[in-house]
């Protein structure tokens, strides 16, 4: 039996009865319900000709199904890699070529050409069939996508055991219990939905409510009040929707149930934390961590004086790389862990500069704080350089938005990775007239003595998980400046 789903058998067996999924039609799993529905599912896998050290693909939208289905791979000790929805023809092609499934389970669009890959829906794995073997699987068992920031997602991969023990050794660090209910707003095709809801919830026996990313704003704080979800990991985006749709009602909307409403994924401005706080009445927990090294780092105090700042988690080691010298107190996070990813599939390069004699170099930027915490504050391919020393580029943003709520403001390097005072300053006015937003944008550039070109759009384009999608307004902006 692979070691992921003994430990859920464990869990089961202590609650058979108790619900384990919430499905986005509301529908309840019970845990013995789950863990039957995994070795159906993994049977119907195995049918299909699915063994061990196997890729499976997956195009499915939420649903506790293809909660099964991930832990189904996992039980005959195979590997699963999700389509990611905003994959176009070319980028699925990519991905089937690098990934390499033997099948693909699908019930959306997923671009795959003819006779590439055998597909089944999912509704077709449940038929009898004869059950794996139960072997004791400790090996590979997902590709996972990195989130695609500065280009073609990177493919990178994780061991059941080394994940097993680095969730829970984060559940032990935040204090789970039983009896909190995990609300999963992002696509279970990436690791925020997966490692901080679906496994958090199940590894520890409380209750995982799915729910359809595509939500609108007013329906998405109806059920998560409705279900009296007690934790939450979303992105200051979700946080700044779900504030507009209480205001929308008149008022504060409370979430008396909510006790981890955390965030982590981006950067997290002090005005959203406010914000938040006013309107919703929870305090956000900032955490971080990555699809590649897990969860390294959280705040899980309930005070807003440290929002946005972070300590690490039990068993993982932190320092600060300086960038510039002089400027020891702000640079790259580097970490050091036990159990983290095998790293990325076909990408040399990006591990070499990643993983580095048993550290992992994030790619982050850090500034250290007087009371010994960190603050991640962007990107180090963002980073400019301005009056007073290096600027991340989130930060102009936060700073930008700040000064214009209404709208929405991206700072992009021209020439990123250079330390460049030269800016793309992307602008969505919003309701805020476009020349009132524009003046107040340019002294603000030019309190920091940076160089600078505007663009005036209407929408900026996000990911699947709310990031802003930087290579789209790259493409489109910084490319074309050239």
């Amino acid at each position: 039996m692979s070691v992921l789903c003994q430990a859920l058998r464990e869990i089961a067996a202590d609650r058979p009865d108790q619900v384990a999924v919430v499905d986005v039609d509301d529908t309840p799993i019970r845990y013995g319900e789950l863990v039957a529905l995994v070795e159906r599912l993994a049977a119907g896998l195995y049918a299909r000709g699915v063994r061990e050290g196997d890729t499976v693909a997956f195009a499915l939208p939420n649903s506790a199904r293809y909660v099964a289905l991930i832990l189904a791979v996992a039980r005959i000790g195979a590997r699963y890699v999700p389509l990611m929805a905003n994959f176009g023809p070319e980028d699925t092609r990519r991905a089937i070529e690098q990934s390499t499934p033997v099948l693909l389970v699908a019930d959306r669009e997923h671009h795959v050409p003819p006779a590439t890959v055998p597909v089944v829906a999912p509704q077709t794995l449940a038929a009898d069939a004869p059950e794996p073997p139960a072997k004791a699987y400790t090996g590979l068992f997902r590709q996972l996508w990195t989130s695609g920031s500065t280009g073609f997602p990177k493919m990178m991969v994780w061991r059941q055991d080394k994940f097993l023990t680095e969730r829970r050794r984060w559940l032990a660090d935040v204090g789970i219990r039983p009896d909190d209910v995990f609300y999963c707003r992002h696509p279970l095709d990436v690791a925020h939905a997966t490692d901080l809801h679906m496994f958090a919830a199940l590894l520890s026996g409380a209750r995982l409510v799915l729910a359809d990313p595509a939500d609108p704003p007013a329906a998405y704080l109806a059920r998560l009040r409705r279900s009296r979800a007690t934790v939450m990991s979303a992105l200051p985006a979700h946080y700044e929707m779900l504030v507009r749709a209480a205001e929308q009602t008149g008022g504060p909307v409370d979430l008396p149930a909510m006790r981890l409403p955390m965030c982590g994924g981006a950067y997290l401005s002090p005005a959203v934390v406010r914000a938040t706080a006013e309107r919703l009445g929870v305090h956000i927990r900032q955490i971080y961590g990555s699809t590649e090294f897990g969860i390294a780092a959280g705040n899980m105090a309930d005070e807003l004086q440290t929002a946005g700042t972070v300590t690490a988690v039990q068993g993982v080691g932190m320092r600060i790389a300086p960038l510039v010298d002089g400027h020891g107190d702000i640079g790259e996070l580097v970490l050091r862990s036990p159990c983290t990813s095998e790293g990325y599939l076909f990408a040399d390069e990006a591990n070499r500069r990643t993983f580095r004699e048993g550290e992992f170099w994030t790619g982050d930027v850090a500034q250290r704080t007087t009371a010994g915490a960190i603050r991640v504050i962007g990107r180090v391919s963002e980073v400019l350089t301005a009056a007073d020393g290096p600027l991340p580029a989130p930060l102009l943003d936060a700073e930008c938005v700040a000064a214009c709520p209404e709208s929405e403001v991206v700072c992009l390097l021209a020439e990123p990775g250079t330390l460049s005072d030269r800016v793309i300053v992307v602008i969505d006015p919003g309701t805020t007239p476009a020349a009132d937003v524009t003046a107040t944008v340019r002294d603000i550039l030019d309190r920091h003595r940076l160089r600078a070109d505007l663009h005036l759009v209407e929408g900026i384009p996000h990911t699947p998980v709310g990031k802003v999608d930087k290579p789209a307004l790259r493409r489109q902006f910084v490319l074309a400046s050239r």
